[in-house]
């Protein structure tokens, strides 16, 4: 008798374990799909060039920042004048990737916010070039139904600036000064 209820109560423990690891896998927001979509669509316009698409995926009130400091745009207004630049026939999105995209909701549900590592890939006049591994970070609202981002910044941690950058926004202090 000893052995069946230590038998069974081993049963119990596994079933209870296996079941609690089963929701933790599978206890997934139910917007997350929705806000996935929107985070990579910010990105995923330039393929098709669609930008009143590109121009639902933000709020009337939002924040933009993207590596330089001419890219600080605040206001959807001043977004669709910043966005002129990417209308040129020459530039075209290729490809994109998120890696390690994390994201997390409040409480009420209505807002996430995420991070990762961004590849974003284009073609100007047929040649292509890359930003790899940008960090990007961004809040988003739900608001009259569909998820708008509120805030977006992206930016390189200083130890991985891409070496063309330094030597660009940087050459100066590389340079041996002449007049010692």
């Amino acid at each position: 008798m000893k052995k069946i209820l230590h038998a069974s109560f081993f049963v119990l423990l596994v079933l209870l374990l296996t079941a609690g690891n089963a929701r933790a896998q599978t206890d997934v927001h139910p917007e997350y799909e929705a806000v996935k979509k929107s985070i990579e669509q910010t990105i995923g316009w330039a393929i098709e060039k669609d930008f009143e698409a590109m121009f639902r995926l933000w709020a009337d009130d939002m924040f933009h920042f993207w590596l330089f400091s001419d890219s600080k745009v605040v206001g959807l207004e001043n977004f669709k004048k910043f966005s002129e630049r990417w209308k040129d026939p020459d530039f075209h999105g290729t490809r994109y990737e998120f890696k390690d995209l994390r994201i997390k909701f409040s409480r009420s549900g209505d807002v996430a916010w995420y991070s990762c590592f961004l590849d974003d890939c284009g073609s100007y006049k047929g040649k292509e070039s890359c930003l790899k591994d940008v960090f990007q970070t961004g809040v988003l609202e739900k608001r009259d139904g569909r998820w708008v981002h509120v805030q977006v910044h992206g930016s390189y941690p200083v130890d991985k600036i891409p070496e063309n950058y330094v030597r660009h926004f940087y050459s100066g202090l590389f340079e041996e000064k002449k007049d010692k």
